[in-house]
């Protein structure tokens, strides 16, 4: 019986340090970095819907960086992808624009899954506390599908499919012909009236002023099609299987996975027409890719033991593999079943706050 004791003892310590072993410095890397921004420029012209970017104050909007893929390896793929943004007292203004060749589509109908067709994806979180944040997908069809997320998947968010972005303004724009193989396209646009009032879900005004600044991320989802019989086909691989979409995005998760509101861009609302200055703190960004750390290592802590870590020093010894000289500044309060973690950034009134169910705050002592 003893010796059966020290096997399953060995066993237990073996398992754990090839869960160890999975988490390293290089495996975080990807998922601390700091996010992209875009200014936003407000306008006072009235701007027509009609999936082009033809008015003045289009021509003068800044483009976003191309997009790439999520990993966040640098790669943009075979076609172009870019936005511009704008805003007025009313609407957030939204211009994007993909190169393809093969312009197509299949879904037609409202909340359908038009991620899987060629898909265009927007992630807004207004708070930025990772809760109640809305999806939106569009097709060529211009079909939509938007819901809400009371947070993320990861952390068992519900998603409210029956909401919707009530007052939009939609239209897309095929430089080619939709649906028809028999010649080659250029691109497809997308322009969007968003209503600030389609974001006052739990009675929060999310009406933005001049620097207000929200969390967002812009995706593209591309499904590689094969024609037959002079139609559209998805393409298989030699399994029978679709083969997996291109996914790429404005700024990179680390991972494929868009459900990472911590990863999401920032944009501000600004009153400058097209300077893109960098509006960020960076002793403030890298004190959350600090909280977000050893958040991380908290999932994962878990996922292997049962229960998180009760306090850092658990953490420094079950992660051999991971610089965790940092994390000995974070406060962190922990049950095993749950945790509150806290970082105060220094010469600053202001509080960090992180938990086990990834709702961030910033906390002016004041």
């Amino acid at each position: 019986m003893q010796l059966l004791r020290l096997f399953f003892l060995f066993l237990g310590v073996l398992l754990c340090s090839a869960a160890n072993a999975q988490m390293t410095e290089a495996n975080l890397k990807p998922l601390l970095q700091v996010p992209k921004y875009y200014s936003i420029a407000r306008t006072n012209s009235a701007i027509v819907i009609d999936g082009k970017d033809t008015e003045t104050v289009w021509q003068n909007a800044v483009w976003s960086d191309e997009f790439e893929d999520l990993e966040g390896t640098g790669n943009k793929g075979s076609y172009s992808s870019r936005f511009k943004l704008l805003w007025d007292n009313d609407y957030l203004y939204v211009y994007a624009r993909f190169e393809e060749e093969h312009v197509w589509a299949k879904l037609n109908e409202h909340d359908l899954p038009v991620f899987q067709d060629n898909a265009f994806e927007i992630f807004i979180d207004p708070e930025g506390d990772n809760k109640n944040y809305a999806e939106f997908q569009i097709n060529a069809f211009a079909a939509v599908w938007d819901l809400l997320l009371t947070s993320a998947p990861r952390n068992g968010g519900a998603s409210i499919t029956d909401w919707d972005i009530k007052g939009l303004k939609k239209a897309v724009y095929v430089e080619g012909s939709l649906n028809d193989p028999s010649d080659k396209d250029k691109f497809w646009s997308i322009e969007l009236a968003i209503p600030f009032k389609a974001f006052r879900y739990g009675g929060a005004a999310a009406k933005p002023q001049a620097g207000t600044i929200w969390r967002m991320n812009l995706t593209r989802v591309f499904r590689p099609v094969e024609i037959r019989n002079s139609e559209y086909i998805k393409k298989t691989g030699l399994n029978g299987r679709l083969v997996s979409p291109a996914y790429s995005c404005w700024s990179p998760p680390g991972i494929v996975n868009f459900h990472l509101p911590e990863r999401w861009g920032y944009v501000r609302f600004s009153n400058e027409n097209t300077l893109q200055s960098d509006f960020l703190q960076k002793d403030v960004e890298h004190a959350k890719l600090l909280l977000w750390k050893l958040y991380y290592l908290q999932q994962e802590y878990k996922k292997n033991t049962g229960a998180f870590a009760l306090n850092i020093r658990e953490i420094i010894s079950y992660f051999q593999e991971v610089d965790t000289s940092k994390l000995k500044s974070v406060k962190l309060i922990s049950t095993g079943k749950q945790y509150q973690m806290e970082l105060e950034i220094p010469d600053s009134n202001t509080i960090l706050s992180l938990d086990h169910d990834a709702y961030f705050k910033s906390i002016n002592k004041l």
